[in-house]
Parts: structure tokens; sequence; C-alpha cells
């Protein structure tokens, strides 16, 4: 994808040069600097700074039209021949909701400051050269630079793109940790620069003075090119490529310290030019406000046209100015009818300005944020373990969490704990499920029972694994004799042999690298060096036999190293002067005789017997326990794994907890324990990696007795089975065995079991002399190595022998399968983005329920653009063809709709986004239930998410934990970070920030709904309450001479909006529950009402304008003709603003769902404060916009009968048809909410019944009576478990049926009733 973000680069150069700062005398900010254009470490993540808020914040407000609509009629109100009202009351709402926004903005963004200065003052140690003490010095993040040197301890961030130079280990390795940056968690391996001599020195920091030019800094975060210049000689130079350079981001680990030469810097390093600057985010719902604010700005320019037209009619009808009632005019040369049309037109705009709401997005603000307090209070979202409770980062779209429609998500952390755990295996067709001992449904072929190995969690072994007592017995008397297979008492085809290769396997052919301790540099925080005197060597036991090869078979050299029992053991030796850690040496032991002739007094550990472990008899006779006691436990538990893939470490932590123990491992060799002999030394031949085309691994040893070469191979299913000897295709013994295999890896598959196959090879020497030669030829190959490499592996690893296989599970966070389940209900459709390899994510997509079994899988893989456009294509006619065949006829019964699911990899997906492309693309996931792209890189992640949220239109969300998931998080509608084990890169560039995948579900079903409900009905009626004021002021001018004049004050119109009706919506907003929580969750299909925008629809506005033209007409002509006898203007507006406030009051109560003290309470106070605003203000001369003045006009009014008789009336009208309306919908029409409601109602009535009768109904076995605590407990309300499951499966609600005059309620049959799944509300 190259460097999307720094277009100048391509007109620039191609390569950058880096001189070592150390080098150069002038400092970094020194003009002739060679490293002085480069980017200090410094980032900057906020959105605005000092200077640029105020500007850049206005502009950002005033993307909403109302904003520039008042800010226009407050400039208006200052020109005199137009002010209708008080100059400065009409510049009090427009600062005031500026202000607000202003201030939450600014909050936000000061967030992110503090976030970016707690990173950039992370402290790094890095080498200085003042005065040539040579020595490195703490420094801040901030203050590193491209050129310096810098040096880091196991456990530490990596604060810049750094070029390895030097590691403590011995071969220049060092591993690092990549969740921050592409969301996995296994290891990476990286090697230092070589091929530097240092003037035929050792290397030191200060003794790096050679140039380095690399590529201009880019977005690929898997491509790295780049060379150290050695001389001025042309072609004296060593290459670096990927595998020498260290992104900002990653951990290091497994490594003591470690030195690099930093190349990128701050926002030019890959993981910050992956992550774009956040945008501003609106709603979906506040966008539909902008449109219908629109067709308020119509209503307004149509009603002062009108008006002003109205003006010049009625104006025209007079000859004199003098004879105009009520309107003097200066002079006569003002009395101009069309040029009075035109002022009146700019003063009805100033009159009639509340048709735009402008205190519906002040409200908005206020309403969102409380929401936001109320959901970060919820303790359903809290999650214990971490103390972490949901954080709402964005305050402006949380209704936006009630109407998203596509899902995107990372796997890895996010859907799972990353923790992969061995869960089965089966062994030359017997399985081994290893269940607990509480499952007796399920037993073990062998009829073994299972026990319990409790091991620490920072051990190298497994807790809580049930261990198979025969797998035991198989393995205590394992050894080099019986892996070999040259011990006569062992035939090679036995069942004993197959399980001790199966474990050796399992702890040889991997890369995990073991660490016999913790990691510790010899250099503190501050750049001193500890002193070497002050560190103990660890003791070792040594011991060497020399042995005449010539003698017996018997006789063979066996390499042991162990740990004296000492209390020192667990101190550090310093580290030697190469850097490297010390080893113990290794020592030789004579080999391993009969168990009966073991010398127990000079070994008596060898020889202690496992607790678990019973006596048992073995072929050479009766033996209690396995040579590897309490002592090899022991040792083990202080060693730890670490590895490139996750399900390599459980691999090798079961096979250690079976005491066959890996221990150790070099370039060319592999040290393992076996339980009955001890530590033993295999030599390494050759490894063969593991690739997506073979989807296996194997490693080539030489058996250290017998000197054969035997292969050992791991890998799919369908990739080893396929590459088995024909006997498994021949032979009858072989073909059941191989068929119980498939069987079991079927069974494990449908568990959701990660699956792997185990065989393994014995090669004949000549064969093996003739392969590794051309082997060796492909390694060297400088064209097509890779195919060549390929195709070398496959000729090995053929005609193999089947040993077995293995479920392992990558746990899931709990949870998650039922809610993407639901979530899919719901009518969301999720695709998961990720970074892992194809074969994981489609098992994890079956474990989460993602895909199932009736899905068929559509794999898009190709290697050029021409080859993904006619995959693409292919799959899509096929999808086609399959809609048009006919599914049923007229005798057959209907058939399911057959369902898709899509997975692609990163390479294909890169050809599929590009432009001519990416509509096929989307037309083919669009055909999809389900899609998974894998191997995405996170630009790749952004690009997705833009894509569909651009050309599909949909609301977006997108939910990662890892830096690698910033791109997508911040691209989407809606971004949600998860606050986990992967820093905080993610959380900090999301909306909101949640600590487990499972708590999205009360998210978007209970609180998004609830947020969407009451903030689409809250807008519905702050338009309802501006329109129907304006209107009164309408028909009133109507009656006046279009003059432009009010009837009613300034004062109380202002007050109409802000205080007097203000309150009781805002408190509907915050509180208002159309529907239980309980509901919510045991109907998914409820949350649809959000996504497709039924509460406010296109339509909505209509319904409102018309409802409140009739509401307007009612109380002005019930007012006009109430008064036959005749009125003051300050006493008719006043009636009038009387009847407003009390239909819009009570408009709003009859639009409430639940009531609550605070909505009682707000909406009697609001009443009461007007009656009081009303007579105070009327006690004094008070008035800003009229030459007389409405003195005791509110208790003159109040004080006559007729006032009171036209109140009610009109109020009584005008709320009739909306009565009448919401009864017949909901008794006649009833929609899916109101269906609920009903449901609810009828279970609440049906509860307070058997409160009363606690005796009166007899519990049936499937009534769910009998377990109405847990019922209760789980958060279900009792009846919840009481209903029949023949709901209908259209819409998933509950019908309501009486049956024997009792109420019986139906919901879904896909209804949970899992203990735990539904909680209950705490707002």
């Amino acid at each position: 994808m190259g460097n999307i973000f720094k277009g100048s680069n391509r007109a620039g150069p191609k390569y950058r040069l880096i001189v070592p700062n150390h080098i150069v005398e002038e400092g970094i900010k020194s003009p002739n600097h060679p490293n002085r254009n480069h980017r200090s470490n410094r980032i900057k993540t906020t959105k605005y700074s000092v200077i640029t808020f105020l500007p850049k914040n206005l502009f950002e407000q005033f993307h909403r039209f109302a904003n520039l609509y008042f800010l226009f009629v407050v400039a208006l109100n200052w020109v005199p021949q137009v002010q209708a009202f008080g100059k400065e009351i009409a510049m009090i709402p427009i600062v005031f909701v500026l202000t607000v926004t202003a201030v939450k903005d600014a909050f936000e963004d000061f967030r992110r400051y503090k976030s970016d200065k707690k990173v950039n003052s992370s402290k790094c140690r890095v080498f200085d050269n003042t005065d040539d003490k040579h020595d490195f010095h703490p420094r801040e993040w901030c203050d590193i630079h491209v050129g310096d040197i810098i040096h880091l301890s196991c456990n530490d961030i990596i604060p810049a793109d750094i070029v390895l130079l030097k590691s403590s280990d011995s071969q220049g390795i060092c591993h690092v940790e990549t969740m921050n940056l592409d969301g996995e968690t296994n290891l990476k391996q990286r090697q230092s620069v070589t091929g530097i001599n240092y003037e035929s020195h050792e290397y030191k920091a200060w003794r790096f003075k050679y140039t380095v030019e690399c590529e201009q800094p880019n977005a690929e975060i898997y491509k790295f090119n780049g060379y150290v210049k050695l001389s001025d000689v042309e072609g004296d130079i060593t290459p670096l490529n990927q595998n020498n350079i260290l992104l900002r981001g990653c951990i290091m680990r497994n490594t003591d310290w470690i030195e690099g030469l930093v190349v990128y810097a701050g926002h030019e390093t890959k993981s910050m030019m992956n992550n774009r600057n956040p945008r501003y985010k609106r709603s979906k719902l506040e966008r539909a406000l902008n449109r219908d604010v629109i067709w308020c700005v119509i209503i307004l320019l149509f009603l002062c046209f009108f008006c002003a037209a109205g003006s010049a009619l009625w104006l025209g009808q007079y000859e004199d100015s003098t004879v105009v009632p009520f309107i003097p005019f200066e002079s006569s040369e003002q009395f101009n009818p069309y040029f009075q049309a035109f002022i009146v037109f700019f003063t009805y705009i100033i009159i009639f300005q509340s048709v735009i709401p402008l205190p519906l997005y002040v409200s908005l603000e206020i309403i969102k944020l409380l929401q936001i307090y109320f959901i970060n209070q919820d303790l359903h979202l809290y999650y214990e373990p971490t103390d972490k409770r949901v954080e709402c980062r964005a305050l402006n779209i949380t209704e936006d969490l009630g109407q998203v429609e596509y899902i995107f998500s990372d796997k890895t952390g996010t859907l799972t704990e990353n923790q992969m755990e061995f869960k089965s295996c089966t062994i030359g067709g017997k399985n081994y499920p290893h269940v607990p001992e509480f499952d007796d449904d399920i037993q073990s072929e062998t009829g073994s029972r299972y026990s319990l190995a409790n091991i620490s969690r920072n051990s190298s072994v497994m807790e809580n694994l049930k261990l198979e007592t025969e797998i035991q017995r198989e393995l205590s008397c394992m050894c080099l004799r019986s892996v070999g297979s040259i011990d006569v008492t062992v035939p090679a085809n036995s069942h004993k042999n197959q399980v001790q290769e199966f474990f050796l396997l399992m702890a040889i052919c991997n890369t995990v690298v073991v660490s016999l301790h913790p990691h510790e540099d010899i250099m503190d925080d501050e750049g001193n060096i500890a002193s070497s005197s002050n560190s103990l060597h660890v003791p070792t036991v040594s011991a060497k036999v020399n042995l005449n090869q010539n003698q017996s078979e018997n006789v063979f050299i066996e390499k042991y190293t162990k740990l004296a029992d000492s209390e020192h053991r667990k101190k550090l030796p310093p580290l030697n002067q190469d850097g490297t850690t010390p080893r113990a040496s290794k020592s030789l032991l004579p080999p391993i005789h009969h168990r009966s002739s073991l010398d127990v007094d000079k070994f008596p550990k060898y020889t202690q017997r496992l607790e678990y472990m019973p006596k048992i008899s073995t072929p050479t006779g009766s033996v209690a326990g396995s040579i590897a006691g309490s002592s090899i436990r022991s040792d083990m538990s202080r060693t730890r794994y670490e590895a490139e893939s996750p399900d390599e470490l459980a691999l090798v932590r079961a096979a250690s907890t079976y005491n066959c123990c890996l221990k150790g491992r070099t370039a060319n060799s592999v040290t393992v324990w076996l339980p009955g002999e001890g530590e033993v030394e295999l030599k390494v031949l050759h490894m063969l990696s593991f690739d997506s085309t073979r989807k296996r691994m194997s490693v080539i040893v030489k058996h250290p007795l017998t000197k054969d070469i035997i292969l050992y191979t791991k890998g799919a299913d369908s990739a080893v089975l396929s590459v088995l000897s024909k006997k498994y295709r021949e032979e009858e013994e072989y073909i059941k065995m191989r068929r119980n295999t498939e069987e079991h890896i079927l069974e494990y598959a449908m568990l959701g079991l990660r699956t792997l196959c185990m065989a393994k090879k014995t090669i004949p020497k000549a064969d093996y002399d003739k392969w590794a030669k051309a082997h060796l030829e492909a390694e060297s190959s400088l064209e097509d190595r890779e195919e060549k490499l390929l195709d070398s592996a496959c000729r090995i690893e053929a005609d193999l022998e089947l040993l077995g296989a293995t479920g392992i599970e990558d746990k899931l966070q709990e949870g998650v399968p039922e809610t993407i389940h639901n979530l899919r209900m719901a009518g969301i459709k999720v695709w998961v983005l990720t970074g892992d390899k194809q074969e994981t994510a489609i098992q994890i997509a079956y474990s989460s329920q993602l895909f199932n079994p009736e899905q068929q899988l559509i794999v898009v893989n190709a290697e050029n653009k021409e080859a993904t456009s006619d995959l693409m294509r292919h799959h899509l006619e096929e999808i086609i063809l399959e809609e048009k065949t006919p599914q049923e006829t007229e005798t057959s019964p209907p058939t399911k709709k057959k369902e898709y699911g899509l997975v692609i990899d990163g390479k294909t997906l890169a050809f599929a986004l590009e432009k001519d492309m990416e509509k096929l693309f989307l037309v083919l996931a669009g055909k999809c239930n389900s899609v998974i792209c894998c191997r995405s890189s996170p630009i790749q992640k952004g690009l997705v998410v833009h894509l569909a949220r651009e050309e599909l239109k949909v609301l977006t969300l997108a939910i990662g934990d890892g830096a690698n998931d910033v791109a997508m998080i911040q691209m989407a509608d809606v971004g949600i970070g998860i606050s986990g084990q992967e820093g905080m890169q993610a959380v900090m560039a999301s909306d909101f920030a949640i600590a487990r995948f499972h708590f999205l579900e009360r998210m978007l079903l209970v609180h998004g709904h609830w947020c969407y409900s009451r903030m689409a009905r809250f807008s519905a009626f702050m338009f309802y309450k501006s329109l129907i004021s304006t209107m009164i002021l309408f028909w009133f001018n109507l009656y006046s001479g279009y003059s432009g004049n009010t009837h009613i004050d300034s004062l109380f119109l202002l007050g109409q909006h802000v205080l007097f009706t203000a309150f009781p919506p805002i408190v509907n907003g915050i509180m208002d529950k159309d529907l239980l929580p309980e509901t919510l969750l045991a109907f998914p299909s409820l949350y649809k009402v959000g996504p497709e925008g039924r509460t406010y629809t296109r339509l909505s506005f209509l319904i409102v304008f018309l409802d409140s033209v009739y509401q307007s007409v009612v109380v002005h002509f019930v007012c006009y003709f109430g008064y036959f006898e005749g009125v003051g203007i300050w006493e008719f507006g006043t009636t009038m603003m009387v009847s407003l406030v009390l239909s819009i009051l009570f408009h709003q109560a009859i639009e409430t769902y639940r009531w609550m003290w605070p909505q009682w309470l707000t909406l009697i106070l609001s009443f009461v404060f007007f009656y009081l605003f009303g007579i105070i203000i009327d006690s004094f001369f008070m008035t800003f916009d009229h030459p007389m003045t409405p003195y005791w006009v509110m208790q003159n009014t109040i004080s006559k009968p007729i006032h009171a008789i036209i109140v009610l009336i009109s109020v009584v009208v005008a709320l009739l048809p909306r009565v009448i309306v919401r009864s017949v919908q909901m008794t006649v029409f009833p929609d899916e909410i109101m269906k609920a409601q009903h449901w609810e109602k009828l279970k609440e009535e049906e509860e307070q019944e058997d409160e009363t009768q606690p005796n009166s109904r007899v519990a049936s076995p499937d009534s769910g009576f009998d377990n109405r605590k847990d019922s209760k407990d789980s958060g279900y309300d009792n009846k919840a478990l009481d209903m029949k499951n023949d709901a209908s499966e259209q819409n998933g609600l509950p019908e309501v049926g009486y049956k024997n005059g009792r109420v019986r309620h139906r919901q879904n049959s896909n209804q949970r009733t899992n203990e735990n799944q539904v909680a209950e509300t705490t707002t």
C-alpha cells in the first residue's frame, strides 16, 4: 500500500540517510545536523491547541445549520428597522449553546492531551557521548531523535522504530511481542545486524559509526528495506530487512537487553502512520435532524413571505399613512407598502425564529451527557477482575449505539482471551478427551480415571488439566530406547510407542523459547552498570563419564543439566563480557538400566513417586512412579515458555504436564526431559517452518542412540492426512486407525477446537543425504527461492506414519457465542477483521457462532488482481444461480434459505479494495451472512470499514483492543476499544471503552435502544414545541394587519422554550424506558427498530408539523371565540400562553412510557414555575419590546372564570386526537414495541396474581416454576421461563393468548434461559 500519508515522499528521495548522533558534534537542532529534518519522537493526538481551539471548534460547531441560522438572527436583530426582540435577550441562546459545546469538546481533547503527555514523558536510556564517557542516560521519549542509540531491557516498550544492533543473546536474537501493533501476542524473533566487525573489536555503542540508508517512512508494518554503509567503497554494505527492525509499541520479551539505532521516530513510525487523526463524528440521528431543520427553514421562509405579502396587501388598502391603525410612521416617505413588506419580512424572521429549535441542540448535549453517566454506572458493564467500568469518551453519538447495522471486530484479544488450552488428543485411533471429573457422560476409550494436575499458572505446565492415567502409565518409562524402538520389549507398532512418539513430537516440533530464569539487565534505569562482584553464580552439578563407543548398543551419551537444590538458584549471574548470560555446563550420565538396578542412594530424587501416580507394571518390572518425580516438577515450575504461536505453547505445556518437558533449545539442538530417563539432547538437522501453502511444520532430528534420522510433522488435518503412507489406504488395521482419527478430529471441530494432526517418518541415511543436498541448493537459490523451498519440504514430508491429533481451544471470552448470536438476531451483520492466519480465524468463527455448520464457506485466496476478480465473480454467479433455483414446490415443504460465509486473506483483500473491484467485493460480501478478512493490516481494516460506510450507507461499529485496530475504530461511526491486555492505544482512539466483548450486547440492545428511542422521541417533541408556538404567533398576525407585532411578551416566548417546558422532555430523554432491559435482551429483534429508523422516520416531521398546526389552531381559535365580548391584547395572550404551556406538558405526559418521581416532579414544577413567573413579572413595570407594559395582567386574567373554561376546553380538544390515535394503535395496530409492552404488563399482572395465590398453580416439567428462584437470580422475571416455545419466528416477539381463563405467554424458541446471561438494569 505504500506510504499513503506522506504523499510528498513520492516526489522526494527514495531513501533517507541516518547518521548516528553521537558522531556528530553539533546538536540535533543545528541547521548543519544531517538528521535535522527528521521528526522527533514527540506524539500529538489532540485535535486542538490553545491557539486553534476557538476557530477550529467554532468551525466544527457551525456544521450545524441551526447554529448558523441563529447567528444570522442575532445579527439581524441588531438592525434598528428590523428589531423585533431585545438585542441582549436574542443573543443569550446561541451564546449558551456554543459555550456548552465548546466546554465539552475542550474536556474531551484535554483527556487526549493528558494521555499524550503520559506517553511522551516515559523514560528510556539513550547513549550520550558527551565528554567521551560513553554512557547511557535516561531521557524522555519525546526527546529521542532519529540517530540515537537506545538501550532496552526485557518487558520494555519500544519507544521508536529501531534497527537492532546488539542483543544479550550470543546469537544476536531477541523476541518481541507485537500485540500492540498487529494484535498477536505470539512472539516474533528479530536478528541483530550482522557483518559489522567494529574494527576487530566487540560491539560497543560508541563504536557504531556507520551511516544507515533506509526507505522513507511508510505505513507498511511488514516491510523494511535498507542497508548499513560500512565504508565509502561501493558495494561495501550490510543489508537490512524486516527481521532487523523493532517497531514502536512492541514489547521486548525473553531477552535481557538490546541496543538499537532509531530510524523512525514519533509520527513517522509505522504504528503512528497507521493511526489517523480522530475525525469529527455526527450521529445518524443528528444528520436526520439537520435535514428536518432545512424543512423548518422552508416553513420559516414560507411564513415570512406569506406575512410580508399580507403586509403589502393590507397596507396597500390605505392611501394615507396617518389613517393606518396602530402603526405609526415617522414620515410619509416610509409609507411604501412594498418597502414595508421587505422590512417586515426580516422582522418575521426574528419573530418566527423559534420554528428552528435552538434549544434542541443544547438539550441534546445535556441529555447525552447524563445518558453517558447512567451507562457508566451500569454495574452489568463493570468487570471486577480488572476494576474496569465502561468508559464513554465521545459524548455526542450515544444514540448511534441503537442504530448499528454492521459490526467490524478484531479477533485476538477481542473475541478471545488469547489463551490456548489443550483439551483433547487422539493417539493411534484412541480418544483421550481429558474431560473434567464431574463430567460422567464422557469417558475415555481406555476406561481410565482422571486426576488433577494442580500446577501454578506461572509454571510451564497446565493448570487443571485432567490427566489420563493410561497416558501417564505409557509415558512413565519413556526413554530413548523406547522412542527409537530399539528395546525389544517395545514393538515398533505398539500403542505405547505411539504415545511416546506423540508426546515427544509435541515437545520438540515447535519454535518455543525456554527461559530458565527471569530476564535481568545489568544496566539500571539510570544507565549504571551493576558490578559483577556482587553477583552470585548459579551452582551446577556436573558429572562426566567417558564410554567406549564400541561397547554394546545400550551404551550412549546422555547430556543433562540439573540445578542444585540451593536457595541461591533463584539469583542470577552477571552477564558475560560478550553480553550473554552464563549457562550451566552440560554433564554426562551412563545409560539407564533396569529400574530394579537403579542406585536409589545415589539418585534419591529420581525415584520419588508422583503423588497421583499409582504403582504400575512395565515390561521391565514393577516401578513405583516415574523418574520425573517432584524434582522435575519443581524445576519446571520455574521454567517459562514463550512461543511465536499460542497453540505451540499449549502443546508444549500439555507435554510438560505429562513430564515430557522441553528444557532448552539452540540453533542445532533441542533438550527434553523424558520421564523414564531424565534430560537428553537431540541434534536438530533441519527445521521446516510452517507456511500457509503446506499448512505443516516439521523438525528433522538425529536419534542420539540409533543415529536414525527422524522427521516429526504437525499441521492441519487435511495437510497431514493427505501425505500419509499408502498403507493407511490399503491395510485394514491402518485404515481403521485413520478412520478413527478422522472421526475424533471431526468431534473436536464440532466442539470448536482447533485441530492439529501429528505424524512421523524415519528417513534412510542415503535418502536424507540426497534430500539435504537439494535443500541446501534451494536455500542458496536467488531466484524462485520460496517455490524451491516449498517443493523441497513437500518432497521430504511424504509417506508419513500417523501418530494422532490434538484438540486445542483458543479460549473465547465468556459470552462471545451468545453475544454474536443475539447481535445477528438483532439484524446486525458481523465482520471479523484479523491479522491472524486463515485457519485460526475460521476455527474461531465456528466457535463463536459467526459461522455455523449449515453455512457454505466461500474462501477467496488469489495471487493477483485478475484471479481475484475471476474468483469473486465465479462465487457471486453461483450464489445468484442458487437464489434463482426454485427452493420449493406445491408438494414439497419450504426450505430454509441457504446461508454463506466469506473468508478472504489479506493479499486478496488488497486487490479487492481497489477502485474497480471494491463494488464487486461489497456485492459478494453482502450476499454472505458473515465475513472474515484474514491477515489484514491496520490500513486494510480502516479501508474496509470506510468502504462499507461510504458505499453501503450503513452505520458501522468497529471494536478492537490493539493499536492495529485504531484505524478502523477511528474510521467507523462508532468506535469501541477493549481495555484488555494490549495497551491503551485502541481505548484512547475509541468513542467507548469496555472491558469484555460480551458487554457489547447490553451496550447495544439495551442502552443503545434506550438512547435512540429517547433521543428520537425527544427530537420530535422539540420540533412540536417549536412549531406550535410559532404557528400561534402566525395565526395572531392574520388578525393584526401583518404588522409584525406579538400578543405574548418576549420574556414569555423565550421562557417557554428554555424554562417553562424545557425540563420535562430533558428528564424523559434521560430516564424514560419504553421496555425493560430483560425484555430487550430476551427479544433481540426489538433492536431492529433503531437501524430501520422506525421511531424517527422521514414522515415523523410531517406528522409533527400537522399535529402542531392542528393544536395551534385549536388553542388560538378557542381563545379567539371564547372572548366573544372582546379582551385586551395582553389578557388574550396570557390565556393563550397558559393553554399553550399546558398543551405541551400534557402532550409530554401522553408520550411518556414509564413514570418515575423525577418526571412527575419536573412536570408539576414546570407549570408552577410558569404561573409564579407570570405573577411576579407582571407585578413590575418590565418589558423589552412593547410600548405597553403587561402590568398586573396575569393576576387579572386568572381571576376570571372564562380564563379557566377556555384553557380547559382548548387543552382537551387539542390533545384528544392524539389520545384517540394512541389508544387505537395500541389495541388494534400495535407495533413490536407495543406488543412487548403489552407482554410486560400481562406478565406483571400474572406475577401479582401468583404473589396473592402462591400455591394455586402446579409446577409442570416444562413450566419453569421449579426453577423460579434461579430465573429470578439470573435477571429474568419469573414468568420469563414460563412461556411456550411456539412463538412466531417471523419477528421473535411474544404473542399473547388466553387459555382456560388464564394468560399464557409465548416467546421465540431461540430465547436464552441460561443463568447470568440477562441482568437487571441499574438505571
